[in-house]
């Protein structure tokens, strides 16, 4: 499939001019007029296009499931998919008498030209089911669930990446110094859900070469260390659940297992009239896998976080292995019909096998899918849903806390001078 380029700069109508001289008069722009009669207009057809081609594709992989068995790769190191069909159903399990606690966080950030300020809040919600629809909620650190606050000065004259990058990394510290104290606290978690990934990131912060911000990322990976030991230790399942992403890990491995088992005329044909390799690419795995997957189905595990991997292996950060003796799996998870599946991610021990992880797969679903089909149109699980619900900032809290802060500073004279583009005239 081609589809043309409908970014052109150039009208059409005027290539075809005898006076049109393409030295100077290029445009670099179109008018209102071309986009709403012409560009636009192109632009929706080719994705229109886009879309059939997708509907097409999905029809392809339904009709050969059976025969996209990847049995004889799994076990390659390097072959990403560790499964050997691409969906599984999956069963709800009976949840009464589990416990599970979620953690999120969330934070606002003040830049002004002498200084930045940032607002950090965490929470951790723990439930306790007596049904599968009936359970007991509680809140830590604090009762309410409302007040667990912090607010931090940043007075050196630093790149606004690296204090973002100091910002993030002090929230995501928050969140899992808040899940290793509740563990230390209670004894009987079943599971724990992150918003978001069970693996510290961004990963290239091993390598900054700002030496602080190299210390408080060290600091985070002991943390998070501490939890994957907490959480082996008391046999409580970790997992990451990840509302949005735009990653394609698992479809380019589907494209490269589908090119291992080699389509020719009497086996996967359909894929030898189509150009498979280029219409993945149109794909995201949640947009792949929401178009696929049936409610109460889950996809294939695969290998994620393959960047930590790298970094092992290599041998650059040596403590690494130390840190992360483990595998991490990932696999998307569709727990009700009207919504795109949840990205899951777990891990297990070195020394684990494959069917190990499979296992560790279907648990974790089974106990999701109940605690996630509250309504048919949005599926994320009910203890994360409530965990944003109380770490969000409300405009309230913010007006509060940075008000009282510049009132402290303006009884001695000094006012925050904010950056240019905040303070225009115009």
């Amino acid at each position: 499939m081609t589809i043309k380029n409908t970014f052109s700069f150039i009208d059409e109508n005027e290539k075809d001019s005898s006076n049109y001289d393409y030295s100077i008069n290029k445009k670099i722009g179109l008018t209102k007029e071309q986009l709403l009669f012409k560009n636009l207009k192109e632009i929706a057809q080719d994705y229109l296009k886009i879309e059939e081609t997708k509907k097409e594709f999905i029809k392809i992989i339904k009709k050969n499931k059976e025969e996209l068995d990847f049995s004889e790769f799994i076990e390659d190191p390097y072959f990403n998919i560790k499964e050997n069909v691409l969906s599984n159903e999956m069963v709800h399990a009976n949840i009464r008498g589990l416990n599970v606690a979620s953690v999120d966080g969330s934070s606002v950030v003040k830049h002004f030209m002498n200084a930045d300020f940032s607002f950090l809040k965490a929470i951790c919600v723990k439930y306790y089911f007596y049904k599968n629809d009936s359970s007991n909620i509680k809140y830590y650190p604090d009762l309410s669930g409302y007040n667990n606050y912090m607010v931090q000065g940043n007075f050196i004259n630093m790149d606004e990446n690296n204090v973002d990058a100091q910002i993030s990394m002090d929230m995501n510290f928050m969140e899992i110094r808040l899940l290793n104290e509740l563990i230390e606290n209670s004894d009987n978690l079943d599971l724990i859900i992150i918003d978001g990934s069970i693996v510290p990131m961004p990963i290239n912060l091993i390598f900054t070469r700002d030496i602080d911000i190299s210390n408080e990322y060290d600091k985070l990976l002991r943390e998070y260390r501490q939890l994957y030991a907490n959480c082996m230790n008391k046999d409580i399942i970790l997992i990451g659940s990840i509302k949005d992403t735009r990653t394609s890990a698992l479809i380019h491995s589907l494209r490269s297992g589908i090119q291992l088992l080699k389509p020719n005329n009497s086996r996967l044909s359909d894929f030898i009239k189509i150009n498979y390799r280029q219409i993945i690419n149109y794909f995201s795995d949640l947009d792949f896998f929401t178009r696929l997957l049936n409610k109460s189905e889950r996809s294939c595990i695969f290998n994620c976080k393959k960047d930590m991997e790298k970094i092992r292996e290599s041998g650059i950060k040596r403590e690494i292995p130390n840190y992360f003796q483990y595998k991490f799996y990932a696999y998307y998870l569709k727990t009700v019909k009207y919504d795109t599946p949840c990205r899951i991610e777990f891990f297990t021990n070195e020394d684990n096998t494959i069917e190990e992880a499979s296992e560790k797969a279907d648990l974790i679903s089974s106990i999701i899918l109940p605690i996630s089909s509250y309504n048919e149109n949005y599926g994320l699980p009910i203890p994360q849903i409530e965990a944003h619900r109380r770490a969000v900032f409300k405009p309230s809290e913010i007006n509060l806390l940075f008000n009282n802060l510049t009132r402290n500073l303006s009884k001695n004279g000094i006012t925050l001078l904010e950056k240019r583009r905040a303070r225009r005239p115009f």
